[in-house]
């Protein structure tokens, strides 16, 4: 801002008074920055003058003003002008200024505010319209009327800390979605306890995260209840396992369990118990005995030939092992009827660490405990592998014809679900050791944005539900969580039954589930069994 009219003076550095509101609107500079301006102001001497009004009230030079205080200064240059000291007249001297994203924030909150609502005609006829004012001040950083009226009602509702405000004007947070935070979404998230404000206050997620969370938690919360059903396919129930008793229809129609149960002291989940989750027991050995007994209530469901298979990680302290696996393994046996048939190995070519820095080699495999109700009834498929490598080839539309005139014989094309389970089972070679690659879940990411923080890898239920069911058997897995079991179960033509405590993830689960409806080709499995099953 050019200043025309003004007068320069020497005053008594005491005759400058400070005003309140205008000191304290700029968050102080970092302590090199004053330093530099100390040692300037000693050097050089005062070269700009402080603003001051009629009456001697500061409006700009506040930091200059301390700094000369502060080397013990007696009198000051000042420029006076017939202004009244605003914090829109500080703002306009502060163009130049180096200035923290709190600044920058509470700059346009005071243009804002220093524009009446009102709209109208004045004295004379001459039209009031504030939309256009604010452009003009803002140098015109948000051309339309309807902008402005957004951030008018985001300023209304926005946090004390100007949160909302300060991620629209320094980090491109969009206007649309914090409107619809402030609108609606942020009390939906509050009276529902979802917990994404909370996570948005911390700067756990943004804007744009927090609305499409909020969003899809309501939707999906409102579009699965506590029961799914899809008719002969799949059963999903938002329920602790510990209470399965109450599912008696199930009893004893269960050939196959297959379930990820939590690793012990290393995450917690989003299930509203807390530290005292499952999970987080003072000892491995606590931890171990409580598995083995929620096993234990699982067993009315199953029959002579079912079989049951644990995936189960290992916990490291200090980079020693804890036996994890061992400890459950032992607790299963103790607290249940079942009986320890063999371990599987889970490999995992991409394996990712625990986050820590020790002396050992990275733990590249999981295993899969495995049980049966009698060892001499447990159904048991035998599968074919080859060490080679099988692509399943892609169709064109046309059949290929050599030199000769021969016609070759046209190739059947798999949809992106079936051709994956192909290669999946074609890279197997040894029944004892699953080959499984970690990472991405791709089927939950497109059900929801909404994640679970420990999915099973897409891919690990395929070859033990083939090895262990036919099709139509049904397979059951307590800790259901976002239902990849289930998923893979329907691909491929099995029956499905779940528990998950955990709402969100439940409802995630669901939807996965009604994808897998979807997805579901009949013909395709055809090709998969008959390559893969020696019974084919």
């Amino acid at each position: 801002m050019f200043i025309k009219n003004y007068t320069s003076a020497e005053l008594n550095i005491n005759e400058v008074k400070v005003v309140e509101v205008l000191s304290s609107f700029y968050d102080h500079q970092d302590q090199k920055s004053e330093e530099q301006l100390s040692y300037s102001l000693k050097s050089n001497g005062q070269l700009l003058p402080l603003t001051v009004s009629a009456k001697n009230e500061l409006i700009d030079g506040y930091r200059r003003l301390n700094l000369l205080r502060g080397l013990g200064v007696k009198s000051v240059k000042v420029q006076i002008i017939d202004e009244e000291p605003t914090l829109d007249l500080r703002v306009a001297l502060n163009t130049t200024r180096i200035k923290t994203e709190n600044d920058l924030t509470k700059e346009v909150i005071q243009i804002f505010n220093s524009v009446p609502k009102r709209q109208g005609k004045r004295e004379g006829d001459e039209k009031y319209d504030r939309y256009a004012i604010i452009q003009a001040k803002l140098d015109y950083r948000w051309k339309s009327s309807t902008a402005i009226r957004q951030i008018d009602k985001i300023i209304e509702n926005d946090f004390e800390d100007n949160l909302l405000m300060k991620g629209i004007v320094t980090k491109g947070w969009t206007l649309t979605d914090c409107e619809r935070y402030v609108g609606g979404l942020k009390k939906l998230d509050v009276d529902r306890e979802l917990g994404y404000t909370e996570k948005l206050k911390k700067g756990e997620i943004n804007i744009n995260e927090a609305v499409e969370f909020i969003t899809e938690t309501v939707v999906l919360s409102t579009e699965y209840q506590d029961t799914f059903i899809i008719p002969d396919r799949s059963s999903s129930f938002n329920l602790n396992c510990r209470d399965i008793n109450q599912l008696v229809q199930f009893k004893g129609q269960v050939p196959f369990i297959f379930t990820s149960i939590p690793y012990y002291s290393v995450r917690y989940y989003n299930t509203g118990e807390g530290s005292d989750q499952l999970g987080h027991e003072r000892t491995p050995e606590q931890f171990a005995a409580n598995i083995g007994k929620i096993i234990s209530r699982f067993e009315f469901l199953l029959n002579p030939t079912s079989n049951v298979m644990i995936n189960i990680g290992e916990t490291y302290r200090n980079g020693c092992a804890l036996d994890i696996p061992g400890l459950v393994k032992n607790a299963i046996k103790e607290h249940t009827g079942l009986t320890y048939k063999d371990t599987l190995i889970w490999s995992k070519p991409n394996p990712r660490p625990q986050g820590e820095k020790v002396n050992r080699p990275t733990n590249n495999t999981e295993v899969i405990l495995w049980f049966v109700v009698d060892p001499a009834k447990s159904k048991y498929n035998h599968l074919k592998y080859t060490d080679e490598k099988k692509q399943i080839g892609i169709t064109k539309g046309a059949k290929d014809v050599n030199q000769n005139g021969v016609v070759s014989k046209k190739s059947k094309s798999l949809s992106k679900p079936y051709k994956k389970i192909y290669n999946h089972l074609a890279a197997q070679d040894v029944n004892r050791m699953i080959k499984c690659a970690v990472g991405g879940n791709k089927p939950v990411q497109e059900a929801s944005i909404l994640s679970h923080p420990a999915m099973m890898a897409e891919l690990l239920p395929v070859v033990p539900i083939l090895m262990t069911t036919d099709e139509n058997d049904l397979v059951f897995d307590p800790f259901g969580g976002v239902n990849t079991t289930g998923r893979i179960a329907n691909l491929l033509n099995r029956r499905y039954l779940s528990t998950e405590l955990t709402s969100q993830y439940y409802q995630v689960g669901c939807k996965v589930m009604e994808n897998a409806q979807k997805e579901f080709n009949l013909d395709e499995l055809s090709i998969v069994l008959n390559e893969f099953n020696e019974a084919a």
